[in-house]
């Protein structure tokens, strides 16, 4: 069976049911890649209340992770158009990343997403979609399609009569914040003395989001959590451009081995196009039994490999003690002060290494306040 397309010059071999006023469907979508860039798929369905109306599914063959998700959101709002041109649409994904993307708040620097996010955009107009994001648990009938065609190599098409047997596990709507800021966040001081030297080493010191206190002993960023860290992701893009321009713009991106950590770093590598992240062991949270002494031994020794980044701007994501131990180290600061600052999920710190001496320029700065 073909499918009915906005741009199709021959009619489809079925029509599509005929619209209905008022009419809202709901397009789950999703996308993998095993080895980011490796053998990838993409899955998306159209649902209208419980029953399923259209499920789409392609092996893409080697890409990335995101190529694979917006692929999967354009041929979920194919299948939606091809529905009905006319519904409201909610696209609901677990990807933060194409989320914020397709709503607009944050930039798009990759040439092949942005190609992809063009093509959504003249699927259905703008004012009939809105984009939700929801828990990777929640989006699980769409991951399955994805992975059906990454296992077999081929493709899924199915339309189902709008009366067909509801369809159970949906999930709830989670829907996103959308915070805008009051103000704008100030500039660094500018006459700070460290500006002056071209080969000043700039940290900025990412704090990953909440996690529950109850799932082990490192565990993953709760659905706060992921907005905190997405929000610290967009203003780290910003960082040297419209927000803090004395700074030079992040180049360089590091992470704790902290799963939480890790999962900031990896919101960030995406929004600021800094590639993979690299683990340093050494900006591991605080161990059983590990004296403060010993955590500032171990801070030093990550700072002197970072000492050839000469005038770039390095990112952190770490663990709030091992962001207090940097500040420490950096104004050599006795370890039994570190607990005066004081480092707030979700936030970001900048200092600056200079001819042997450290600056503080910010310290603990809420990641919300650089909305846009």
């Amino acid at each position: 069976m073909s499918q009915a397309s906005l741009f199709d010059t021959e009619p489809a071999e079925q029509e599509a049911p005929s619209a209905r006023p008022g009419r809202v469907l709901v397009v789950e979508a999703d996308g993998g890649s095993r080895g980011n860039p490796g053998p990838a798929g993409f899955g998306a369905l159209v649902r209208e209340g419980d029953t399923v109306l259209a499920e789409r599914a392609a092996f893409l063959g080697v890409c990335s992770n995101n190529v694979a998700e917006y692929s999967g959101l354009v041929a979920g709002l194919r299948a939606a158009a091809a529905i009905d041109p006319t519904a409201s649409v909610e696209v609901r994904m677990d990807s933060k990343l194409v989320v914020e993307q397709m709503s607009g708040r944050w930039k798009i620097k990759h040439e092949d997403m942005r190609r992809l996010a063009d093509e959504a955009r003249t699927i259905l107009p703008a004012g009939q979609v809105r984009y939700t994001w929801v828990p990777r648990a929640e989006n699980s009938a769409a991951d399955a399609l994805a992975n059906a065609v990454m296992d077999s190599g081929g493709s899924i098409e199915r339309d189902h009569a709008p009366d067909g047997e509801p369809v159970t596990g949906r999930g709830e709507d989670v829907p996103a914040d959308d915070w805008q800021a009051e103000e704008p966040i100030p500039d660094v001081d500018a006459g700070a003395p460290s500006l002056a030297d071209p080969g000043a080493i700039t940290l900025v010191l990412v704090s990953p989001g909440t996690a529950p206190q109850d799932h082990g002993e490192d565990p993953e960023l709760t659905e706060q959590g992921v907005e905190l860290a997405g929000a610290a992701a967009a203003l780290v893009d910003r960082i040297g451009g419209d927000l803090w321009p004395h700074l030079a713009p992040p180049t360089v991106l590091l992470s704790s081995p902290l799963v939480r950590a890790q999962q900031t770093a990896e919101l960030i590598s995406e929004v600021a196009g800094l590639g993979v992240p690299t683990i340093d062991d050494d900006f591991a949270a605080a161990r059983p039994g590990e004296s403060r002494e010993d955590l500032a031994q171990r801070v030093a020794r990550a700072l002197s490999r970072v000492a050839d980044q000469a005038g770039c701007t390095v990112v952190v994501a770490a663990h709030a003690g091992v962001i207090a131990a940097i500040v420490g180290t950096v104004v050599e600061a006795p370890t039994t002060a570190w607990d005066v600052f004081r480092v707030a999920p979700g936030t970001v710190s900048v200092v600056r290494l200079w001819s042997g001496r450290g600056e503080v320029h910010v310290m603990g700065c809420p990641a919300q306040l650089s909305g846009e």
